[in-house]
């Protein structure tokens, strides 16, 4: 039994700005409109709506959706996209990997984010693809990047939420992002810990059981309040 375990703990960490340091949709804008005339302009927008998104300002899933038509996508740049990942996990993740390969059971990944694409980064931490929750992508025959599965709970409105609710044990939601504080919000986490080692969204603070600049921090959080 490993330590979370040994205590119901769930640690339902976000992707985006969180395990990795940036959007991986915005990182993948940037490969798969190279080569597009106005480029900077439609990334610029890209970047605008996904802020807007994980401020609480506009809709997820229409974000989401508006974001998959811009992108201009196939399926090779999603290889390109990985690899690019794997030079931007965020830090503390990296220098914590010891601590998330013994707990792995209790680790879930809950991210608005790309099943094909959070996988094989999380893969050597031992976090099991039946732990990752995320957004699936649909192509055409072209394997160009047509939209989404509609289907999945993560393309929708309080799709965290609704998936949160049907992990049991002691839930600790852990994000940089809207998303992530309307997991506690709605009870379906008994703490929400705003991460801000790659972005400190700062209108998210008053909201925050905690505000971790790292995985250090976290780990000493869930020692302090869990095991003393």
């Amino acid at each position: 039994m490993n330590k979370l375990e040994s205590k119901n703990i769930n640690l339902l960490i976000d992707f985006d700005s969180t395990i990795i340091k940036e959007e991986s949709l915005d990182l993948l804008s940037t490969i798969s409109l190279k080569k597009v005339i106005n480029k900077n302009e439609v990334i610029k927008q890209i970047t605008k709506i996904t802020t807007e998104a994980m401020e609480g300002k506009i809709n997820f899933s229409d974000a989401l959706t508006h974001r998959i038509k811009l992108l201009n996508a196939y399926k090779n740049h999603i290889s390109i996209l990985i690899q690019k990942i794997q030079n931007n996990i965020t830090n503390s993740f990296i220098d914590n990997k010891q601590f998330f390969q013994e707990n792995y059971k209790n680790c879930y990944i809950v991210s608005g984010g790309f099943l094909e694409v959070i996988y094989p980064v999380v893969k050597p931490y031992k976090i099991q693809k039946n732990n990752i929750f995320a957004n699936q992508f649909l192509f055409n025959n072209d394997d160009k990047i047509i939209s989404i599965d509609k289907n999945n709970l993560l393309s929708k409105d309080l799709g965290k939420v609704k998936v949160a609710k049907n992990i049991k044990g002691k839930n600790i939601i852990i994000g940089d992002g809207f998303t992530d504080y309307e997991v506690k919000k709605y009870n379906a986490a008994e703490k929400f810990i705003q991460f801000s080692e790659n972005i400190n969204r700062k209108n998210l603070n008053p909201y925050a059981d905690f505000i971790a600049n790292d995985f250090n921090e976290i780990i000493n959080f869930i020692n302090n309040n869990y095991f003393n």
